[in-house]
């Protein structure tokens, strides 16, 4: 375990840079309330909830998800906690986890310079030796938000970091970050979104899933 009993000292990171271009395509996982390029200005508690690299009181920044492909999209929003229950080849997602969510694609509006943490030495550039910090569970999101504050202020530059899917890897995904849940960095497709919730996107993500040895449970489904 890489997160270490306190933060790095400021100015002992060598964090690396990667620009991705502008039109590049992506894709997210949204609640129909929000807007495809609309990011989340809300700040998450210390210590619970929320996701890896969410901003907390502490660092208030406005932050996305996205990822390449529609798949890891799906697996990093929808899979965090689903396991194999040792009875069953398949794991099931409750169908109130799809609940007014919409896949969306979307694209990057211009030039965006990231801190990549994808492979091990850009881990190791940024005092992290092992892949604690993208492949850790959600138990210890409270200490990867604060790693995330760390690494902000190390690479005042980047506008997110490119790192390894936990769930869909080797997939690469990303955070974005912003002052404003407005933001100019990205800009909707003319994909249409898809919601995950009616009929044909509830059978769309059971065959986006299957191979994760995932499956879609029945409307009463009780997550049991």
């Amino acid at each position: 375990m890489a997160r270490g009993a306190r933060l790095p000292d400021m100015g002992t990171a060598e964090p690396r840079r990667v620009d991705w271009e502008a039109g590049r395509i992506l894709h997210r996982v949204h609640s129909r309330k929000r807007e495809a390029v609309e990011f989340n200005p809300t700040p998450q508690d210390h210590h619970f909830g929320g996701g890896r690299f969410d901003s907390t009181p502490n660092d208030h920044y406005s932050y996305l998800y996205a990822a390449p492909e529609p798949t890891t999209a799906l697996a990093e929003r929808l899979l965090r906690d689903i396991s194999f229950d040792g009875t069953s080849p398949t794991r099931v997602l409750p169908r109130r986890e799809l609940e007014g969510k919409r896949l969306s694609q979307i694209r990057l509006a211009r030039d965006v310079p990231l801190l990549s943490l994808h492979s091990l030495f850009d881990l190791n550039a940024v005092q992290q030796e092992d892949d604690w910090l993208v492949r850790s569970k959600p138990a210890e999101y409270a200490f990867t938000r604060r790693w995330a504050h760390w690494l902000r202020a190390e690479a005042p530059w980047a506008q997110g970091f490119l790192y390894g899917s936990r769930l869909s890897f080797p997939a690469m995904s990303l955070v974005l970050f912003d002052r404003c849940a407005h933001s100019d960095l990205l800009e909707p497709t003319d994909e249409p979104a898809r919601d995950l919730d009616d009929p044909d996107g509830v059978r769309w993500v059971d065959e986006q899933l299957k191979d994760f040895k995932v499956r879609v449970g029945p409307p009463d489904d009780t997550g049991a």
